[in-house]
């Protein structure tokens, strides 16, 4: 006589438990998804913030130079009006004086007018 022989070892799973298997297959892998978006969304947020910051900063360098730039050439200015006025001041010290000798009276001819 000849027995059936069964294999032991394969089970069947019953639908019921091969559709929650599946599900819960489903779910990690759309958990797994989500994970991976949200990781992808925080690594663009975090580039863009970098850009975002690093215009500004470019911005905020390019302000400075041409602030300082304006500051200077009105530097520039006043420092060449301050010489100006200060080369008229030296050529006026002896002014004073020239003006004041030419208008001195002679006394010389007050004298012989007065005689």
């Amino acid at each position: 006589m000849k027995r059936k022989v069964t294999r032991a070892g394969k089970l069947r799973l019953s639908p019921n438990e091969e559709t929650m298997l599946l599900k819960e297959e489903y779910e990690r892998r759309r958990k797994l998804r989500l994970q991976q978006v949200r990781e992808q969304e925080k690594y663009i947020a975090l580039q863009i913030r970098q850009e975002v910051k690093q215009r500004k900063e470019e911005q905020l360098r390019q302000l400075e130079k041409m602030l300082r730039a304006e500051w200077q050439k009105a530097q520039d200015q006043k420092i060449k009006a301050l010489e100006k006025l200060y080369l008229s001041s030296l050529r006026a010290v002896g002014e004073g004086h020239r003006q004041a000798k030419e208008n001195e009276p002679d006394l010389e001819a007050l004298a012989k007018q007065a005689e």
